[in-house]
């Protein structure tokens, strides 16, 4: 099953420009990881910040994910002298899906990413998948919106590791995805039966800044 690994990091922001071009040059020489299906990276903005990037790589699955591990580990260390504290990992499988009509078709970039982290009720996650089934056609009309994932994801301590979902939006920009506000907040209102109580619910967003898919 498709796996994802998302690691937001925080990094030196007088080092912004050397650090976006040095991951540039690194996130490059990882293409030639067979497994690697997709790369996406963006900035941070959410809660204002100007200082963090979330990197989202997809892979085949978890085994091609770990064999890849040791050249990831290698490329990390040279980002080292740019980062300030520890990454924030989640990973797992992806879930469930969406892609619009015509959005494999657009440029990547430019681009805008919002992820939504949330606690889930294991015992409610056929209900979860089948109302996320049920929201398709009101997904289709929400213009801007380019795609949608679904990861069951596991985090480094100390973040809560157990049971979390973390939702990956794709738009065309942050305009559109504040356009769309009300018809997502409708979609968030009807998944709430499925959710746990979620004290580290947060959310990452920001604009595309890398893009790689095979």
């Amino acid at each position: 099953m498709a796996y994802v690994r998302h690691t937001l990091v925080t990094f030196d922001s007088e080092k912004r420009d050397a650090m976006v071009s040095r991951m540039t040059t690194v996130l490059d020489r990882l293409q030639g990881i067979s497994a690697l299906r997709a790369m996406r990276v963006a900035f941070d903005t959410a809660q204002g910040a100007d200082n963090r990037v979330v990197a989202s790589a997809f892979y085949d699955d978890k085994q091609s994910m770990d064999a890849a591990d040791e050249r990831v580990n290698e490329a990390l260390s040279e980002m080292m002298e740019f980062i300030v504290g520890e990454p924030i990992v989640r990973e797992g499988e992806i879930i469930w899906a969406f892609d619009a009509d015509g959005g494999a078709d657009k440029p990547i970039i430019p681009g805008y990413i919002r992820h939504t982290v949330v606690s889930i009720d294991l015992s409610k996650l056929d209900g979860l998948l089948a109302y996320a089934d049920s929201t398709v056609g009101t997904l289709k009309s929400i213009s801007g919106l380019r795609r949608i994932r679904f990861a069951a994801v596991k985090s480094t301590p100390p973040y809560k590791s157990e049971d979390r979902l973390q939702v990956t939006s794709g738009f065309d920009s942050k305009e559109a995805a504040d356009a769309a506000s009300d018809q997502t907040a409708s979609i968030w209102a009807g998944m709430a039966e499925f959710l746990a109580d979620d004290p580290e619910r947060r959310i990452v967003a920001g604009d595309l800044i890398y893009a790689y898919s095979r």
